[in-house]
């Protein structure tokens, strides 16, 4: 039959469509469905014996095998690897030819922080001083993610700032102390505040006085925002130290964050507190470990893979995705959860149920009431803040909204610009592809020269 020399002419050919060659048999797709469908035709024309019929299903067919291949191929296409995505932040640093010390600070409460500097450039005197400080859940490491040429660190590095990265108690980089054992509880015990109150006044003054100078520059991402204004509240002599305050999604009220899990989850923070501090968890959130072999194998192998996790990226953060770099996927996994307490993740839901303010940690009516004298959580007043602030926020933000930015900079007592990028979601202002001409150029202008 007619039919039948098809098949035979497709044989010898190497088309005929078989489901060890074809994609039918690997991935299960709706252009198997398209490929069959093809073939099909071409047994209708076989019956209605018309030539343009048959050239017209042959041409089908092979155009449908050819997507998809296609698409197997992008299936399966690899990610490449990343050495850096193994690296600590000096290391990161050093493989990208800059100069790099490791330097620690104890704070008055007995915490020791690890501090990376990127010494300047150029030795013509006393450079210009940049801190960068993280947010929630990551590191140092956070700034470098980036390639150097959209990198914060690596472009203030670039034009001879002298650049310190800081860390917060908690993340792997912070988890020492002079008596506590972070095996323990009571290494833990902290939030927020103590982070404010400790950490950032230690920090600075550390800086200041190895570098010579009364005045740094100190850029800082959700979070990091967070503690600085709580650091100039309780110790208001700071504010004069500071040259200029860049704010990246400044956290303050959050009270109308939209990621959906978390609003779904923050009602029963208390609950979950409570729960976790009973069986002695205090510290987590650290992927370290079997988590960050999960990450690899569900995240990191393939282009599909990664384009999966970037979209769940953009559930938590905000939508963007064009704007970030599939191939960063394994560089973000590598410095995000990088640990914190149980009271920082609670304070981010007492925060949200007690509406638009800017809270202490509630330790419930008696605990408050010894530790603030009165039964409720002391509000942060941000009027107190009278270093220069400029503050930089993405109008596609789901965890520093909109709404409770605009609340900010009614509060602050020295904001001196808001800018906001229409299309920016929270993970943009670190990682985001066109982070440079459309933020950093910006900021590095707000800067005293190097």
């Amino acid at each position: 039959m007619f039919y039948s020399s098809v098949l035979d002419n497709q044989r010898q050919s190497g088309d005929v469509f078989s489901p060890r060659k074809s994609v039918v048999g690997m991935i299960p797709t709706r252009l198997d469905c398209f490929y069959k469908f093809a073939l099909a035709l071409v047994v209708l024309t076989e019956c209605s014996s018309n030539d343009v019929g048959y050239v017209t299903a042959r041409v089908l067919l092979k155009s449908w095998r050819r997507k998809a291949e296609e698409q197997r191929a992008n299936f399966f296409n690899r990610l490449p690897k990343n050495v850096e995505s193994s690296y600590t932040t000096p290391e990161v640093i050093k493989n990208r030819g800059y100069p790099v010390e490791t330097r620690h600070v104890a704070t008055d409460d007995g915490y020791i922080l690890e501090l990376h500097r990127i010494p300047p450039q150029s030795s013509t005197g006393p450079k210009s001083v940049v801190l960068l400080m993280h947010g929630v859940l990551e590191s140092s490491g956070t700034w470098l993610v980036n390639p150097s040429s959209r990198s914060l660190a690596m472009l203030l590095a670039s034009q001879s700032y002298d650049v310190w990265l800081g860390n917060f108690r908690g993340n792997r980089y912070a988890r020492k102390h002079v008596s506590l054992n972070p095996k323990r509880a009571q290494f833990w015990k902290f939030s927020w505040d103590e982070i404010g109150d400790h950490d950032i006044p230690a920090i600075i003054n550390y800086i200041l006085k190895e570098t010579g100078r009364s005045k740094l520059s100190y850029i800082g991402h959700s979070l990091g925002c967070g503690v600085f204004f709580i650091a100039m509240i309780k110790h208001p002599e700071l504010n004069a130290k500071i040259d200029a305050m860049v704010g990246l999604a400044p956290l303050s009220s959050f009270a109308n964050f939209t990621t959906a899990l978390f609003r779904i989850l923050a009602p029963f923070g208390k609950l979950f507190e409570a729960i976790l501090k009973s069986i002695g968890t205090w510290g987590w959130l650290d992927s370290q470990g079997i988590p960050d072999i999960l990450y690899d194998l569900i995240c990191e192998q393939t282009y599909h893979q990664a384009r999966f996790c970037r979209h769940l990226f953009n559930a938590i953060a905000g939508p963007n995705p064009d704007n970030l770099d599939l191939d960063l996927i394994p560089l973000m996994g590598s410095n995000y959860l990088m640990g914190t307490s149980v009271p920082v993740i609670a304070q981010f839901a007492q925060n949200y149920a007690a509406g638009e303010i800017f809270q202490a940690y509630d330790y419930g009516w008696k605990g408050n009431l010894m530790r603030y004298g009165s039964t409720k959580p002391l509000k942060y007043d941000l009027r107190k803040v009278t270093a220069p602030v400029y503050v930089f926020s993405g109008g596609n933000d789901r965890i520093v909204t909109p709404l409770d930015v605009d609340w900010l900079l009614t509060q602050l007592g020295n904001l001196k610009a808001s800018t906001r990028i229409g299309n920016y979601n929270h993970f943009d202002f670190l990682w985001g592809t066109d982070v440079k001409d459309r933020l950093y150029d910006q900021v590095i202008a707000l800067l005293p020269p190097p």
